[in-house]
């Protein structure tokens, strides 16, 4: 049973309807129709789009966005707009975030309210492991899962028998004494020999079977001893692994850590060369090459470091063939669950092959550290080809009069960018349709057809070497959905992930668990227009929250930007950025060929 989030409404047009989450959220709540919780229009006092709500079980996060009437708490205010602006200058203010609790009522102006129920796994009483309703209880009327039920009633039962045992040995001791007693009688009265030496044997007999029966006993209670000792030894085991998981250790330095946080302190998380090192050595000691180790490879130094860990070049031994790891580590504490669900969604990406994707030959963890093998492309990413060619890609000389700029250098920027954007939407093309074999939870397979990025930007797309004529390849397919997904990670598109929501259109903030292959169309037009000018397609400049511009504005024309891109390509990026109510290019193959078009 997981951990599992309820919305159920208690006021309004909702009123007792309940939502239920046990993954990851983004939920917005308004009376647009494109929200994830559509308010009637009858209340009137909720906002189009009024809130969003961050859910990861069990946590929710909730935040006013921009709304006329307010967001209530408990009571008390916690956002609304200011009724003196217009709609896109309240939209444009990023509220304060709010930790919303057990119980807590969430207010939606005045006559919309919902209360958050968090509902969490039962567990054994006796071994603590996760049980369903199986109606099953101790002695102390406390619930317990099948296994030590049974093994309980089996304890009952031979604690019976042995009184039993007990009793009978008792009662045959009992008898025999009055036996030898009366035979004592006889032997005092009797004054043949003969007689003497029949209570004689009787007595000895007694003897003996007094002595079995004491013997018996003795047994008895040794086992009562050892099974009383094994019952103290395992649960001082338990308290021991209790005492554990409430006080954890980095699983690199030994440091004192946070329960139910990263295995991996804040110290080493920030220290890639202890990541590898770390992540080598537990190679060496599993002493295989399965699919959860790293066996076999050397780190040559470090590529670079990034918010969710780091990407080195490595070799392998056998080889010497140069290939890129990226290390990924985990906002939260992993556990089987996570790793096979991360491990699923990223086998995918292992099994596209095509000369405009990035290979991906191994993914796996040890420890916390979760990785990648992948491609090693020299070149580097898009993001470091411009600026290598800055000369080429400086958006200063989109304004430069045309008697101070050579007719060479914008045909230069227009070709090096067009060669390189076509190239990616082949890679996205063959990704969008090609045929992948998908593990189910239940351990069954079947083939899907078509893997979706849902992150694709300059630092994402990576060339095959230094020259200005390089082999453009996409990197990265769906380890951000994989990483979100498996719940490893407290971001989501609604946060502050630098660089990320630049290259978004609206559809993947509404539906980002969700997102189709158009949302990467966009993105690779979106690509094509920041070579080409040097900006982000929409006008980010002095806004605070990002959110409200994707979902709410559209992309500045692309002759504004640039007044020398010529007329025709322009009209083709315009028609691709278009995200409102769809997006204006639905295919790769279909963006390629209206490019193509325009250039010829």
């Amino acid at each position: 049973m997981s951990v599992k989030v309820v919305l159920k409404f208690t006021k309004g047009g909702l009123k007792d309807r309940e939502y239920s989450y046990d993954q990851k959220e983004c939920v917005i709540i308004g009376r647009q129709s494109d929200c994830h919780i559509v308010v009637p229009v009858t209340d009137t006092t909720v906002s189009r789009y009024h809130c969003i709500l961050d859910i990861t079980p069990p946590s929710v996060t909730v935040r006013d966005f921009g709304s006329l009437n307010g967001t209530y708490l408990n009571g008390k205010k916690i956002g609304q707009g200011d009724i003196a602006k217009s709609v896109e200058e309240r939209r444009e203010h990023k509220s304060e975030e709010f930790p919303l609790n057990q119980g807590d009522r969430l207010g939606l102006a005045n006559e919309c309210e919902l209360v958050m129920d968090v509902i969490l796994p039962k567990y054994c009483a006796d071994c603590f492991c996760e049980i369903e309703q199986s109606g099953c209880l101790n002695a102390d009327n406390q619930p317990v899962c099948a296994d030590c039920h049974t093994k309980a009633a089996k304890r009952r039962q031979e604690d019976e028998a042995a009184r039993l045992a007990k009793e009978k040995a008792d009662k045959e001791r009992h008898e025999a004494e009055k036996r030898a007693q009366e035979l004592a009688a006889q032997k005092q009265a009797a004054k043949e020999q003969a007689e003497k030496d029949r209570i004689a044997k009787e007595l000895a007999e007694a003897q003996k079977r007094a002595e079995e029966a004491a013997k018996k006993e003795k047994e008895e209670e040794d086992r009562r001893i050892r099974e009383e000792a094994r019952r103290k030894a395992e649960e001082k085991l338990r308290n021991e692994e209790l005492i554990r998981l409430k006080n954890p250790k980095c699983a690199i330095c030994g440091a004192t850590i946070q329960a139910n946080g990263p295995t991996i302190c804040l110290s080493c998380r920030n220290n890639p060369a202890k990541l590898i090192e770390y992540l080598m050595r537990q190679a060496i000691k599993e002493k295989d090459d399965s699919d959860q180790t790293i066996a076999g490879y050397r780190n040559i130094k470090m590529l670079g470091k990034g918010g969710m860990g780091a990407v080195w070049l490595v070799e392998e031994i056998a080889t010497g063939q140069q290939m890129a790891m990226k290390l990924m580590l985990p906002d939260a504490a992993s556990n089987e669950k996570s790793r096979s669900l991360f491990l699923r969604e990223a086998y995918n990406a292992c099994q596209l092959r095509h000369k405009n994707v990035v290979q991906h030959t191994k993914c796996g963890y040890s420890g916390s550290i979760f990785f990648i093998l992948l491609e090693f492309c020299p070149g580097g990413s898009v993001d470091d080809y411009v600026k290598r060619n800055w000369a080429i890609f400086d958006p200063a000389i989109n304004l430069m009069p045309a008697n101070k700029i050579t007719e060479k250098i914008m045909e230069q920027r227009v070709e090096l960018s067009t060669k390189i954007i076509l190239q990616t939407l082949d890679g996205l093309t063959y990704a969008h349709q090609a045929p992948v074999v998908v593990q189910l939870p239940d351990g069954t397979t079947k083939t899907a057809y078509g893997v979706v990025h849902r992150d694709f930007k300059p630092g994402n797309i990576f060339l095959s070497d230094t020259t200005l004529q390089p082999v453009a390849k996409v990197a990265d397919f769906g380890l951000a959905k994989a990483f979100q997904t498996a719940g490893l990670t407290k971001d989501t598109v609604t946060g502050d992930a630098a660089g990320t929501p630049v290259f978004m259109p609206r559809q993947q903030i509404i539906n980002y668990r969700y997102a189709k292959p158009d949302v990467d169309v966009w993105a690779a037009a979106a690509c094509y227009y920041y070579l080409l000018t040097g900006f982000f397609p929409k006008n980010f400049t002095g806004k605070k929250d990002m959110c409200a511009v994707v979902l709410t504005e559209p992309h500045v024309p692309v002759l504004i930007r640039n007044p020398k891109i010529h007329r025709r390509l322009a009209e083709v990026l315009d028609t691709a950025l278009r995200d409102n109510p769809t997006i204006g290019i639905g295919t790769a193959a279909e963006l390629k060929r209206a490019i193509q078009s325009a250039i010829k």
